[in-house]
């Protein structure tokens, strides 16, 4: 379960021009250079920016996105939603001021900002928004059905085009972030489409959204888009935004050596070496952005080994979390043991240890009843030695990590093996049926903190998805009180108490949090600085973007 969200450039030279004559050569020398295919030169009073980007499009439609990055990419810059996550997770208007909430949390009443329109210059209203959830939530529709569960047994009313009303079945802190951010599509373009027609529609290929973009074409080489000046949070800074599609990140690389593109995002763990090219390419700045997904090691609190908090407590303070990033993420993770993502609003970092310490460990595990073997140094209790294998999927980078974590566990005198197979057999023979003593894997949390889904002990058992079956009572308290108060202050404070006995159960063993790269010109200003929940998500703020 990983996170999912990467970008690229064009240079541009300025003409200043004094006479017409001047004016038509440089506009004709603009021309022939992009019929040419260079996009480095652009004419007077414009700005480009050209980015290239791992894969290709296949359906720009945010019902559909989800199942490709570069349609989330392109998603993201054509459509919005009634509102949009902030840098650090919080939800802000977008389409719509945030709502009035009443009902003890159940009701949402959405106002929309007045004059909003589509691309094609028609009002935008809140029929299109009920016309959107009508469609993800039909039996007929195809797409991601996690996109519809916050909408599921709802009832929603328009009682003007401005107005827009949702009744939850019960109260749900995490509809904001996680449903209400959906991008909406336009009725009167797709009301007469049947929903079981709508994956395959023409107007995939050619969206008209809300967006600070508009789509100008689309082809298997590049998107070009043009600033929307109606957008409603301003017109974009960048007129024109390229997208140019690679087949990977390392052809990706190359148009940005060679000038071809100006900017890109690596989604997955960049290599040492990968980062070295991008730091040497002329006049381009390389970020790390913050993710929300993190790597963990999961320990099956079922198993015999693992049921002690003493033990799980001292395989987290044995693990070297700083020795890991460095060595396998070159440097370019956070090293984090809280299962609240750092950066993000529920996050606190005193709760958040990462110093390794073998002497306590040590002392942990004597009080838990394991003694070093006199003549193997393996810890032994009962007759027992401690031994197990940490499950792994091919991921060249999660195989390291296990390894790693494995040789350090050696220094406490437990021996851990490391078997990888591929994810699919990992996840059905060994996760979902807990078939396993230890695995470790990626987890991508999203933007907002609600750890339900993989630790609350309703989620035991196969239909679930608390791998290590963990099971507390007060820990679940904790979890129900944050997903259902819409008081920030009161999710903050179930969220704080949450990474404090966290630290003292230890029910997985966080490791880090990797870092995307993001490389772009050094000239591109107010660029996003809060964490990347999604690729996508680096264009969150593209209307504040200057060149």
């Amino acid at each position: 379960m990983l996170e999912h969200r990467t970008p690229g450039r064009s240079r541009r030279t300025t003409l200043l021009v004094g006479a017409i004559v001047v004016a038509a050569l440089a506009a004709a020398l603009a021309l022939a250079l992009r019929l040419s295919g260079n996009e480095g030169v652009v004419l007077t009073g414009t700005s480009t920016y050209v980015e290239g980007v791992s894969g290709t499009w296949q359906r720009v439609n945010p019902l559909f996105a989800s199942a490709n990055e570069v349609d989330a990419d392109l998603s993201e810059l054509v459509f919005s939603g009634l509102v949009r996550i902030g840098p650090d997770g919080q939800v802000e208007p977008d389409l719509a001021d945030l709502p009035q909430i009443t009902d003890e949390g159940r009701t949402y009443t959405f106002t929309l900002r007045k004059g909003l329109t589509w691309h094609d210059g028609q009002p935008l209203t809140s029929r299109d928004v009920a016309f959107t959830v009508r469609t993800v939530t039909s039996s007929d529709f195809s797409g991601d059905q996690a996109l519809a569960e916050g909408w599921r047994g709802a009832d929603i009313d328009v009682p003007d085009d401005l107005t827009f009303v949702v009744r939850l079945r019960q109260p749900s802190a995490p509809f904001l972030a996680r449903t209400a951010t959906i991008g909406i599509l336009p009725e009167h373009l797709l009301g007469s489409v049947a929903v079981t027609q709508l994956e395959d529609t023409p107007f995939n290929a050619a969206p008209v959204g809300s967006g600070p973009y508009k789509v100008e074409s689309m082809d298997s080489r590049e998107a070009r888009l043009v600033a929307n000046p109606a957008y409603h949070l301003g017109k974009p800074g960048v007129d024109r935004l390229v997208l140019k599609f690679y087949t990977d990140d390392a052809s990706a690389i190359r148009a940005l050596q060679s000038g071809d593109v100006r900017g890109l995002l690596l989604r997955e763990t960049a290599a040492q070496g990968q980062l070295t090219d991008l730091r040497k390419v002329k006049d381009t700045r390389v970020d790390q952005l913050e993710r929300s997904t993190q790597v963990l090691l999961y320990l099956n609190t079922t198993n015999a080994l693992f049921r002690d908090q003493l033990v799980r407590q001292a395989i987290s303070l044995g693990v070297d979390r700083r020795a890991i990033v460095d060595k396998e993420f070159a440097g370019a993770a956070t090293v984090s043991s809280s299962p609240i993502a750092p950066r993000t609003w529920a996050y606190v970092a005193e709760y958040d240890f990462v110093n390794r310490d073998l002497e306590k460990a040590r002392a942990l595990l004597k009080k838990a009843g394991w003694e070093p073997s006199a003549t193997t140094g393996i810890l032994t209790r009962a007759g027992q030695e401690f031994r197990f294998v940490i499950r792994v999927d091919n991921d060249p980078v999660r195989v390291a990590i296990a390894t790693d974590i494995a040789t350090q566990l050696g220094d406490l005198g437990i021996r851990a093996t490391v078997a990888s197979t591929t994810f699919t057999v990992l996840n059905l023979d060994y996760l979902v049926p807990r078939r396993y003593a230890a695995a470790v894997a990626a987890w991508e949390q999203g933007p907002d903190p609600d750890p339900y889904f993989g630790w609350h002990s309703s989620q035991m058992g196969t239909a679930g998805l608390n791998l290590a079956n963990f099971e507390d009572p007060v820990t679940d308290e904790l979890i129900a009180k944050g997903r259902t108060s819409t008081d920030i202050e009161v999710r903050k404070d179930s969220y704080r108490q949450f990474q404090e006995i966290w630290q003292d159960l230890a029910p997985g063993i966080v490791i880090a949090y990797p870092h995307a790269i993001y490389a772009h010109p050094d000239g591109l200003k107010n660029l996003m600085q809060g964490v990347l929940f999604s690729g996508a998500d680096r264009f969150e703020d593209v209307q504040e973007w200057r060149q």
